[in-house]
This record gives structure tokens, C-alpha cells and sequence, in this order.
């Protein structure tokens, strides 16, 4: 969903280029040209460049292993530097990646750590989009969980955090974020998701014609587009089917791995 690269004093690991890192390991090489339009500065470069990896990765534990090294170089990007607000986005980020892949309790509690890092950064900057857009995306996340799950994830798995989760929020969040930092295409991508998972499917179509507006750069952003195409097509479809086809549990919005795209209540 942003970056210099930081000196060894700041960044508190070794200096090594992150692709050189990524290179040596046999991951799928990524460059500072393929910056994704989230990285704002301050965001450690091995950060992003090891959660771009991820998302080329072929297996599943591959990607998780990839995700615990960003989540071990932004906690120590934290350290001494507990009110930077993008080193802290940048370990949100990396949290919230974990929650698309796991499973489980893991899942639920890297959700609840998610939410408070954002509760963190908000008090911090309320107006920040980045963290309000990945705030209202959990949100939406929560809800999409048909009410068994979800009873069982804030009562009995440890995410009373996410209690807090309304279809309310989640639409006010990204679109503040979609307004103030209308370069991120995952910004419209979650809003189109939210507006189909709430019966606007007009609203979502319009919503993701902006992402098709932004070209893709990172791999993230161009698995995005694919995403926003494949959501296109399932919402024009609905559309031709009409009133009749809507369900109460539909499969709509974006899907990554580990990602279920059921949106019941």
C-alpha cells in the first residue's frame, strides 16, 4: 500500500543495498525504480523492497518468511524513533500484509497489533492517509467476515481491537484517504470494494476507473490492477444479471493470497 534510503545510524541495521539482500537469497529482484506510490519518506528501503518480494514470491511460506524480515527491519527502524509516524507505516504496512496471509489466531492478533499501531499513528497525525486508508480497509475486512467468525475473532481469539470495526468507519476513512492521496491506487480499489460490498456497484465501477488511470510501477500496484480488472468484470456482470443476483454473502472485492472475499452479515 515512501522512501530513502536511510544511513546505518538511522536505520539501525546494516547498510546493504535491500536488493542486494533479495538478490542473494534467490528472491525476485526489486529496484528502486519500483518504488510503490505508498513509500513516503522515511520509509526504510529494505522495508518496501522485501513486502514488494513478497508479493512475487510463488509459495506461501516464502511470502511469510519475506514478510517476518520487513516486519524485523521496520520494528528496528522503530527503535529509538517510537513518534516518526512513517517508520511506523512502514511496520503497519508489513502487519497489514500479514493479516491477508495468515490464519487463524495468528491472523487475529496480527489484525489487533495492526489496529493499534494505526490507533498509534493517528494520535499522532490525524489527517494521515496512508494509515486512515489502511484503518478503514481492516474495517471493511472485519465486517466482510460473516458474524460467527467474527464473534469468535473479537471474543475468543484475542481481537477485541477489532470490535471497533463498522462498515461506517471504514467508508469514512478511505475516502479521506482516497481524497488526499489520490496516487495510490489501492486507495480506489478499497473504496470500489467497499461500495460493491454495499450494494453501490455503479458507485464502485465509477471508483475504479481511477485506478486505471495510474500505471503501475511495483509489482504490488501491478497485481493491483489485475485485481481492479477482475473486480470490474465481476461487478459488470452483477450489473447485467440485476437486482436478482444479489445475495446476502457475495463474492466481491479485492482477493490476494490468504485473502477470503465474502462479504455477509
Amino acid at each position: 500500500m515512501n522512501t530513502t534510503a536511510l544511513g546505518a545510524i538511522l536505520m539501525l541495521i546494516p547498510v546493504i543495498p535491500a536488493w542486494s539482500t533479495l538478490s542473494a537469497q534467490g528472491t525476485v529482484l526489486v529496484t528502486t525504480d519500483e518504488r510503490p506510490a505508498w513509500v513516503v519518506e522515511g520509509v526504510p528501503d529494505s522495508v518496501w523492497m522485501l513486502v514488494e518480494a513478497s508479493s512475487e514470491a510463488d509459495e506461501e511460506d516464502r511470502r511469510k518468511d519475506l514478510l517476518k524480515q520487513a516486519e524485523t527491519h521496520a520494528r528496528a527502524a522503530i527503535e529509538g524513533h517510537a513518534d516518526d509516524v512513517e517508520r511506523r507505516l512502514a511496520l503497519a504496512v508489513v502487519l497489514g500484509f500479514r493479516t491477508d496471509i495468515e490464519g487463524g489466531r495468528t491472523q487475529v492478533n496480527t489484525a489487533s497489533e495492526l489496529h493499534r499501531e494505526l490507533d498509534a499513528i493517528l494520535e499522532f497525525d490525524p489527517q494521515h492517509a496512508r494509515a486512515r486508508h489502511m484503518l478503514g480497509r481492516l474495517h471493511a475486512g472485519v465486517r466482510r467476515m460473516n458474524w460467527m467468525t467474527r464473534w469468535i475473532a473479537t471474543n475468543l481469539l484475542g481481537g477485541g481491537e477489532l470490535k471497533k470495526a463498522t462498515w461506517e468507519t471504514a467508508e469514512e476513512n478511505l475516502s479521506f484517504a482516497e481524497q488526499q492521496a489520490p496516487e495510490v491506487s489501492d486507495h480506489h480499489l478499497q473504496l470500489a470494494a467497499l461500495y460493491a460490498d454495499t450494494d453501490r456497484t455503479e458507485l464502485a465501477l465509477q471508483e475504479l476507473e481511477h485506478v486505471f488511470q495510474l500505471s503501475p510501477v511495483s509489482p504490488t500496484e501491478r497485481a493491483l490492477w489485475d485485481e481492479a480488472l477482475e473486480v470490474k468484470e465481476e461487478l459488470e456482470q452483477r450489473l447485467e444479471r440485476g437486482p436478482e443476483s444479489e445475495r446476502r454473502c457475495r463474492r466481491v472485492g479485492p482477493q490476494r493470497p490468504g485473502r477470503r472475499r465474502a462479504a455477509c452479515e
